[in-house]
């Protein structure tokens, strides 16, 4: 925990520098320049990727496998756990069209990244590895581009509803953890995309042409949800001195 939050500060310190010295939009953002590159081949931590996943894939049950290939589909709507039934695109036309539209972000960012570093995927690592699907033919796996997404809904989902912040970031660790359950990432794939998803969120967050959309999405979510159009300023501890015991 404390290696991935050092190295998210040092992403987010780098791209906020970059923006400082001419200016980047998400639609520039190369993940290439930002994360730490894939364990090298044959390292320790390259043996440790692979016996996770064969330790998943021994462990993985039926329900498992068929969780895990419901969340194949790159969606913001996956998160109707969090949300309930109502989530959906017929009823949230407006979120549906933002996270559309940053899903294909995401696609872009990542493409570059994989086609960076062309990090095979784990059963063309050992065939050992017996995956749920079938990927297309250089779709690298470094880093995991449905964990990129995952993250980075995630995080413009608990901005625009804190009250359930918690809860979001629990189904994206779910939604990303299921790419080792089908056996085609790596969990160093999953960290990369927990990394590159945030930093990917942050821009768009800054960027002001994402801001109507954005603005619209979370009008319409709150709506929706039946939550006040903005959330609760967060409280701040009493300080002890202060205390009514």
């Amino acid at each position: 925990m404390q290696r991935y939050a050092l190295l998210l500060s040092m992403l987010l310190f780098s791209q906020s520098a970059l923006a400082d010295g001419g200016g980047t939009s998400p639609a520039t953002v190369e993940l290439s320049n930002l994360l730490p590159p894939p364990p090298a081949a044959g390292s320790i931590a390259a043996k440790h990727d692979l016996q996770v996943v064969l330790s998943t894939q021994k462990a993985r049950t039926a329900a498992d496998m068929a969780a895990a290939k419901a969340d194949a589909e790159r969606s913001v709507f996956r998160f109707a756990d969090v949300f309930g039934m109502s989530f959906q695109a017929s009823a949230l036309p407006k979120t549906a069209a933002f996270f559309t539209r940053t899903a294909a972000l995401d696609k872009e960012a990542v493409k570059e990244a994989k086609d960076y570093w062309q990090h095979p995927r784990p059963s063309e690592v050992s065939s050992q590895v017996h995956p749920l699907s079938k990927e297309k033919a250089n779709d690298w796996s470094y880093p995991s581009g449905h964990s990129t997404f995952g993250y980075t809904t995630a995080v413009l989902l608990a901005n625009m509803v804190p009250e359930k912040r918690a809860d979001i970031f629990a189904r994206a660790d779910v939604y990303a953890e299921h790419r080792i359950v089908m056996g085609v990432h790596f969990p160093s794939d999953i960290e990369a995309g927990h990394l590159a998803g945030t930093v990917i969120a942050d821009d768009i967050l800054r960027d002001p042409s994402y801001q109507a959309d954005y603005q619209a999405a979370r009008t319409e979510l709150r709506h929706a949800l039946g939550l006040p159009a903005d959330p609760a300023p967060a409280s701040s501890p009493m300080p002890a001195a202060t205390a009514v015991h």
